[in-house]
């Protein structure tokens, strides 16, 4: 994606203004309304679920097919998703995967299964539509590191997180750190480096049923001699059914350290 990435500084600017427009524009006495963003948390991101200040209200099951496309490596990806809300204002989750990756001679290539990322977080309810949180994420090396699908190596990181729902958008944002251990990918050693990542984006309810999801999320350098990861993505959430919900998204790479182009649809069962 040379082309996007040439552009990605004027990308970044231009999200940023959007957003300080979009939230100039919204009154502030506005009353609480009775629209679908006055129920913030039914509606959730895609890139920052984990991170997101939102808290499931009981549980959260979801089932993804995500097609990655790097420069010289593609994935094909069945993934998991789950999170509780064992007590009032904390939620415990987890992804995991199984998939196939595709490269040439000397590059990651076969079939396993995909480290697994664990997270908790609380949350805080200011008033006004507004919550904050704050947690941590754990990933386990569960993954095939010689397919490119792991990178056998224990990495944590903590976060912080605010959302507010205005009358027609659901605007939030988050940011943290990480730490990333020395592992392997393919056959090849990498020492890890200590990772800033901030991100931000919106939802727009467009009725009880479907909402529009949009996204940019930051990262630096994840490991010595490596590039930055940016991306931003467009998203649909569905409900279909009580309870059922289909999710699709796509997101684009900004950056030589992020995938081209990434391809989620997924269905998520929520009560």
């Amino acid at each position: 994606m040379p082309t996007l990435r040439r552009w990605s500084p004027i990308v970044l600017v231009a999200l940023a203004l959007s957003s300080g427009f979009a939230a100039a524009a919204e009154p502030a006495s506005a009353p609480a309304p009775a629209t679908p963003a006055a129920a913030p948390n039914a509606h959730r991101f895609f890139l920052s679920i984990a991170e997101d200040a939102a808290v499931v209200r009981s549980q959260w099951w979801e089932g993804d097919l995500v097609y990655t496309d790097g420069d010289l490596v593609d994935w094909f990806v069945a993934r998991g998703v789950v999170a509780f809300q064992p007590w009032k204002n904390v939620e415990v989750g987890g992804r995991v995967g199984f998939g196939s990756s595709d490269g040439p001679s000397g590059f990651p290539d076969g079939t396993g299964a995909t480290d697994l990322d664990a997270w908790g977080k609380y949350r805080w309810s200011l008033g006004g539509g507004t919550e904050v949180a704050a947690g941590a994420l754990l990933t386990v090396p569960t993954g095939d590191d010689t397919a490119g699908l792991g990178r056998d190596a224990f990495d944590v990181e903590g976060f912080g997180s605010i959302r507010h729902a205005f009358s027609k958008v659901i605007a939030a944002g988050h940011f943290g750190f990480r730490l990333n251990g020395d592992g392997s990918v393919g056959g090849n050693a990498y020492s890890g480096k200590t990772q800033a990542f901030f991100g931000g984006g919106a939802i727009v309810p467009l009725s009880s049923e479907l909402s529009l999801v949009g996204e940019a999320v930051f990262r630096s350098e994840w490991a010595d001699g490596g590039d930055p990861d940016y991306r931003i993505l467009g998203g649909v959430n569905w409900r279909v059914a009580q309870g059922g919900m289909l999710r699709g998204s796509v997101a684009i790479g900004l950056s030589d350290g992020a995938p081209d182009l990434e391809l989620t649809a997924g269905y998520a069962f929520t009560f």
